[in-house]
């Protein structure tokens, strides 16, 4: 069983202004969200058909990219360094926990986000930019 890893900002009302989700090993976290995925298909089909595919294009990279993750920041805490400082801390999580790599998928067009992964030392997949893969030395 996979422990997933939750990384969460807050401020300083201790509200919770973002977070890092990761999942150590990619083929665990589809495995136990296969049950959301088929809650998912009944609410939206569109939607639902994006998670399997999605998950596809990332198995390629499975050797040496487990790690999945999925960040969500309120744009108002962003810019500021904290967003840096929560990914440095997964960084240290994963590798106190030998997982090679993280792979990411990031809309090519939130330039924003993009820009992000490259400087935490992303570097897209050539063959499909959206596919963003982090070696963890």
């Amino acid at each position: 069983m996979d422990k997933e890893i939750c990384l969460i900002l807050k401020n300083d009302l201790d509200e919770v202004c973002g977070y890092i989700l990761c999942a150590k090993d990619l083929k665990v976290y589809e495995k136990n969200a296969y049950p959301y995925y088929l809650t998912l298909k009944e609410l939206d089909e569109v939607k639902a058909e994006r998670f399997p595919n999605a998950n596809r294009e990332l198995e390629r990279f499975y050797p040496e990219y487990p790690a999945h993750i999925h960040i969500d920041i309120l744009k108002e805490y962003t810019g500021n360094g904290v967003c840096s400082k929560l990914m440095q801390a997964l960084f240290e999580v994963l590798k106190e926990e030998k997982v090679p790599g993280i792979c990411v998928l990031v809309d090519t067009n939130n330039k924003r986000a993009v820009r992000f992964y490259e400087k935490m030392g992303f570097k897209a997949f050539e063959e499909n930019p959206g596919i963003m893969l982090c070696k963890l030395d």
